[in-house]
């Protein structure tokens, strides 16, 4: 198996939260991606826009704009706080998003402070590595894990407790002690991430 084969596709999709009704015509209409462009809330709003104009919501495209910063948090607080009256607003979620403000790694708002819109796809999570990595299979993998999981580097969209760091740490390959040895190197959405290991 070829890791790098592995398609980012699956890794990108969320939800949208919406902080009002949409009411009227959807003109003006904005999806903010809070990552930089490339990544999965990237995704989410493309995917957002091509639907609001393929079904005849929208008689132009969505604009799509990006507010990165803690895996959301500084999009959700921004639109929260500041635009909460632009009724034809979407901001782009994912579950470690959600997981992040769960445990109130948001600051002062909360889930109640927007009205939670649609779902549109699903966040599987994926294993990576660059072309000419010497790890071409899981098992080769494992491997080196066991060997010595501090040489072992994670590229991960968020930091140490983010979903993508579960994500790895409560794998099979990982035994209840491993995690604490784990290097893990946080990005700034999972574009970032797979764009720093492949190159």
């Amino acid at each position: 198996m070829r890791l790098h084969h592995v398609s980012m596709a699956t890794v990108a999709c969320a939800g949208l939260m919406a902080l009002s009704a949409w009411a009227g015509p959807l003109d003006k209409t904005e999806c903010v991606a809070p990552a930089k462009p490339g990544g999965g809330f990237d995704l989410t709003c493309k995917l957002a826009q091509s639907a609001l104009l393929d079904g005849k919501y929208t008689a132009d495209p969505m604009r799509v704009s990006y507010m990165p910063g803690g895996i959301g948090a500084v999009a959700y607080n921004a639109i929260v706080a500041q635009r909460s009256v632009e009724n034809n607003t979407i901001v782009a979620f994912s579950g470690g998003s959600l997981l992040n403000l769960a445990q109130g790694k948001f600051g002062r708002y909360g889930e109640n402070d927007v009205r939670w819109l649609a779902a549109v796809g699903s966040d599987f999570g994926a294993v990576i590595v660059a072309d000419n990595s010497p790890l071409k299979s899981m098992k080769d993998l494992v491997t080196a894990i066991k060997a010595n999981p501090s040489k072992v580097v994670f590229g991960a969209g968020g930091s140490v407790g983010s979903q993508d760091w579960m994500k790895a740490a409560l794998t099979p390959m990982f035994n209840k002690d491993t995690p604490k040895h784990e290097t893990c190197v946080p990005c700034v959405g999972r574009a970032s991430t797979r764009h720093g290991r492949l190159k």
